[in-house]
């Protein structure tokens, strides 16, 4: 048998080299092959243990005791399976008692990973070979282990870093995935699979593109393209196409993929929803356009003249613009009992039952009530109305939404504006507001055209009221001071009245006491007096008609108050409901009445007139000083061109003779616009 394994070696030996065989023969001599196997045994670094058919270990090399914690001759005559856990014995055993019966191996024999167990209790993982021999008839196994307790720790490493990164990679909100130059999936999270509705081996079996839609392929293949060749990185927006056929708007980022040389060999990315992030673009791009509509729309209520071309002029704007489909603007009967529309641009409006859903309601309950009741936008949705002849024209004319918009004042209700829309999203709330914003504005400027519309009207409607309302500042100041008020004049700055009246029947200081205690009035002053008749100028925020008649472009000529009973004379446009006037005028003051109702003409003076008669009135040293004043700059404020003294010195005249004719031609001025006649005497 020594002679079998020296033949090869000598062999080759020979084959080498006449030194290589010098130095074999020199072995042979001087170390027997007993000897030289103990010494290989000694040194390999595995653990090689011999065991008998019964189970007991014969021979044990000295590599066994780092491993075991046993010295070789320790485990001479023990059996095998007490270096076996517990847990593990009892299979061990069976399956080494079914060989030796039968021959058949239960048990891998190669390179088998199994655990041993070391003196101290503690489990060392192995990696186990068996091979069986005979001796006279006697059965041995030889087992070589080794202890490969750093592989294990570091494979657990492994798969516990896998096992984390697997899950933070599961874990992303957004897809990730990679792929390699052919297009072929190399892996991907779940996030992909949830979203597309694909399986994992649906998933394997697809190229990347054929998850977005056609027409954006170009695009993602040229960021594609872009990663292949530069190496750099490449975004491209694209929608992704579920297994079902939905789009949601994805945007892809991919990196390169290298190997060992640099070489790009795949791409790894990622694809976030931005399905928000557009809704939110769009939302943004929409109020930048609705406040663009609105410049427009202000723009358009300056030029307007009359009341009719704003209201037609914005329903033209809004229509105009890309985020609406048409507008209509109208307003309620004093009832509530018919709705009618003034104007109407983008969509054909027939009666409320188009203009703003009623159904069965009764116009009180519709949506344009609830807006001016509340003062607030509503907006519509058709699929939630309920009437069909609703839906039928929102699916005609193309829209899906109606945002209903109060045209209002601070005080006033005009009307309700009506804007249709394409938006299956809904309306968000800051376009709401900007609607609503645009409501107030029409509004506003709806007030101011009907004030207009009264000062330049050839006719107007001259309504007379009566009112013992002790709510009425004046009506409860003239109980309180026993005298008679009669208005001279009413100025309007914003929201404060100034009110210029003649008092008789009360001495100045009573009167001024009285004023002085009465909640409605901010102040008063004494003018002066002529004769028996005192001029006050006060300053009134509450409890006033001239108030709630501003509200509706009424605009008040006359008004006397005495012992608690007040009659008042105004003028208002022809086209202004008197009997929603009067109903708001009787809710703010129940005992107000209308007296008299009538329509009445007026001569109005041309500008070309008014000069004339002007220029008639005025002497040529007076019509000199204020052409020579106003020519020179010296109404000009802050800064004046020129000052008094060389104003006069060019007409050489005296300042204070300057000053004279100035201050009288500005009378005449004055007179000429206003009519009246000032007190010439201080109190």
């Amino acid at each position: 048998m020594t002679e079998d394994r020296s033949r090869p070696l000598v062999g080759e030996a020979q084959s080498v080299g006449s030194e290589e065989c010098a130095v074999h023969e020199q072995l042979v001599e001087e170390v027997d092959q007993a000897t030289l196997v103990g010494v290989l045994l000694d040194a390999v670094s595995e653990c090689l243990v011999v065991i008998d058919e019964r189970g007991r270990i014969a021979f044990a090399n000295p590599a066994v005791e780092p491993v075991f914690g046993y010295e070789p001759g320790e485990l001479i005559g023990e059996r095998l399976a007490e270096l076996i856990p517990d847990r593990l014995r009892t299979d061990f055993l069976d399956g080494f008692q079914q060989h030796l019966r039968t021959g058949e191996r239960t048990l891998e024999w190669t390179e088998v990973e199994f655990p041993g167990l070391a003196r101290d209790g503690t489990e060392v993982p192995l990696s186990i070979s068996f091979r069986e021999f005979a001796i006279e008839d006697r059965q041995y196994f030889v087992g070589v282990m080794r202890d490969v307790t750093d592989r294990v720790q570091r494979e657990n490493e492994l798969s516990t870093e896998r096992a984390f990164v697997d899950s933070v990679f599961d874990a992303l909100p957004d897809v990730v995935y990679a792929f390699d130059r052919d297009g072929q999936f190399l892996r991907w999270n779940d996030r992909l699979t949830a979203v597309t509705g694909y399986s994992d081996a649906e998933v394997a079996s697809m190229h990347p593109l054929e998850f977005v839609a056609e027409e954006d392929r170009d695009d993602l293949t040229a960021a594609l393209v872009e990663v292949f060749e530069s190496g750099g990185l490449g975004t491209a927006e694209a929608d992704l196409v579920t297994s079902d056929g939905e789009r949601i708007p994805f945007e892809f980022t991919g990196a390169p993929l290298t190997d060992d040389d640099g070489a790009v060999v795949g791409l790894t990315g990622v694809g976030r929803d931005v399905t928000e992030r557009r809704r939110r673009e769009q939302r943004l791009e929409r109020l930048n356009a609705l406040n663009a509509v609105i410049r427009s729309v202000d723009e358009a209520l300056i030029e307007a003249t009359t009341r009719s071309e704003m209201e037609r002029t914005v329903c033209e704007r809004l229509a105009a613009a890309d985020a609406y489909v048409g507008a209509a603007i109208g307003g309620f009967d004093t009832d509530r009992e018919a709705f009618e529309v003034w104007a109407a641009e983008g969509v054909q409006v027939a009666g409320f039952a188009t203009l703003l859903p009623a159904g069965a309601r009764p116009l009180a309950d519709s949506p344009a009530a609830r807006a001016l009741d509340e003062r607030a936008v509503q907006v519509v949705d058709p699929t939630t109305a309920g009437e069909p002849a609703w839906l039928r024209d929102a699916d005609w004319q193309g829209y899906d939404r109606l945002v209903v918009v109060p045209v209002v004042t601070d005080e006033r209700t005009f009307g309700a504006l009506g804007v249709y829309a394409q938006r299956p999203e809904g309306v968000p709330e800051r376009e709401r507001e900007i609607l609503g914003e645009l409501g107030r504005v029409i509004g506003d400027a709806l007030q101011n055209a009907v004030t207009r519309e009264l000062l330049h009207a050839d006719a107007v409607t001259e309504i007379e009221l009566g009112s013992t309302d002790g709510g009425l500042t004046f009506v409860a100041l003239s109980e309180r001071a026993d005298c008679r008020i009669e208005l001279d004049r009413v100025l309007t700055f914003g929201e404060d009245f100034v009110f210029y009246v003649t008092v008789t029947g009360a001495p100045v200081e009573r009167f001024l006491e009285a004023a002085a205690a009465e909640q409605g009035v901010d102040s008063v002053e004494h003018l002066g007096t002529n004769e028996d008749r005192h001029l006050f100028k006060l300053n009134v925020g509450t409890g006033t008609m001239t108030s709630v008649l501003a509200e509706h472009g009424a605009r008040t000529t006359a008004a006397t108050v005495e012992e608690g009973q007040c009659r008042l004379v105004a003028n208002l446009s022809p086209d202004v409901d008197v009997r929603d006037l009067v109903d708001a005028l009787t809710e703010a003051y129940p005992t107000t009445e209308l007296k008299a109702r009538r329509e009445t003409s007026r001569t109005l003076r041309t500008p070309v007139a008014f000069r004339q008669e002007l220029s008639a009135d005025l002497t040529e040293k007076q019509r000199a000083a204020l052409q020579a004043a106003y020519f020179s700059g010296y109404f000009e404020w802050p800064s004046r061109s020129n000052t008094a003294a060389e104003i006069a010195d060019v007409l050489d005249i005296a300042p204070q003779t300057f000053h004279q004719h100035l201050r009288i031609a500005e009378q005449k001025v004055f007179r000429s616009l206003f009519g009246d006649e000032p007190s010439n005497e201080a109190a």
